[in-house]
């Protein structure tokens, strides 16, 4: 309640830093309660209330769910996605986690060495990848099939060979080319030939 106070009153702060608590989860109970005493989960609903409570419309999550099991992390995936329903918030979620991209993202956006190299709706990025990075992103899930698994080796071991990209790490005009409705990749990339 603290930093609220500064933009709305001490008694307004509190109210809705209790508010905000209670949107993810944690009752009026445990206000008194000292950090160490809250799972990482907890504390993870804890920093989301901090977010929330200032009533913003956009919200960075960098890496919200990395250092928690899985149980907890469908437990804040969840709970993200019911308040951006709820609250009408957009997200700019940054992850290294694709099942957790899948599970919360509309739009994808992928980068390969601070690069942009392919954008677009998620479903499309995932079912019809253009840009060989993306693919290999995708091939580095791990997959019960052995035969599958040594056709996405190979791809690995190609785009390492191909090296990082050089450049400047901001898109340009004419850096990406739409190469679907929505779906932009990084020029020289995503031809129906090169998909295949």
């Amino acid at each position: 309640a603290e930093p609220l106070e500064l933009l709305v009153g001490k008694d307004e702060a509190a109210d809705r830093a209790l508010a905000a608590l209670e949107a993810v989860g944690i009752g009026p109970a445990d206000v008194h309660r000292y950090p160490a005493t809250f799972s990482g989960g907890q504390r993870q609903r804890i920093g989301i209330a901090r977010a929330i409570s200032v009533r913003p419309a956009f919200v960075f999550c960098d890496e919200p769910v990395s250092s928690l099991d899985l149980s907890v992390q469908a437990r804040v995936l969840r709970l993200l996605a019911d308040l951006r329903a709820e609250l009408g918030l957009t997200y700019l979620f940054v992850s290294h986690d694709l099942s957790v991209v899948r599970d919360i993202a509309t739009r994808t956006a992928v980068m390969q060495a601070g690069r942009l190299v392919e954008v677009g709706p998620t479903a499309t990025i995932f079912e019809h990848p253009a840009h060989p990075y993306t693919r290999a992103l995708l091939a580095a899930i791990p997959l019960p099939d052995p035969r599958q698994a040594a056709r996405r080796r190979a791809e690995r071991m190609a785009l390492r060979a191909a090296g990082p990209p050089s450049g400047d790490p901001l898109p340009r005009h004419g850096d990406l080319a739409e190469v679907a409705p929505g779906h932009w990749v990084a020029s020289g990339w995503g031809s129906e030939e090169e998909q295949r």
